[in-house]
This record gives C-alpha cells, sequence and structure tokens, in this order.
C-alpha cells in the first residue's frame, strides 16, 4: 500500500509512504496531483497494490480517507 498523507491544506506539503521507492514528506511549490507526485517520489515499487493508494487529507480538523486506482489513472491519463 501506498499512503499519501496531506499535512496542510494550504502548505503544499504532503508525506508518502509504503511502497514508494524514496517515502518521506514532499515540499510542493504549486498544486501537484497523484500521477505528479509519486514520480517525484521515485516512483511505486514492485510490491505496491497500483489500484488501492490511499490519500488522507484534513477536513474540518478530521482525517478524510480516499482510495485511488492508480493503475486507473495513468490509463485514464486523468
Amino acid at each position: 500500500m501506498v499512503s499519501v498523507t496531506v499535512m496542510e491544506a494550504n502548505s503544499f506539503k504532503v508525506f508518502l509512504s509504503g511502497q514508494v521507492r524514496t517515502p518521506g514528506v514532499y515540499r510542493l511549490r504549486s498544486e501537484t496531483t497523484i500521477l505528479q507526485i509519486i514520480p517525484m517520489a521515485g516512483g511505486l515499487t514492485e510490491w505496491a497494490d497500483q489500484k488501492k493508494i490511499l490519500v488522507i487529507r484534513k477536513e474540518g480538523g478530521k482525517d478524510k480517507r480516499i482510495t485511488v486506482n492508480y493503475k486507473k489513472l495513468v490509463k485514464d491519463g486523468i
């Protein structure tokens, strides 16, 4: 599993963990999509479940969890 955690909504800072080649905190200069941020982390490892990328973001002080099918995003180019 790969997790993308949005640390602060307006800071453009995210934390990538799990089956990415270079997990860690990434500071972004502008809004960035999952299709852009995962390659910044060196891409997914061979063990990553590309159909279940977990995105966690704070909304109203609570964690909101969204599961994304990365394989479909890449295929559809969205």
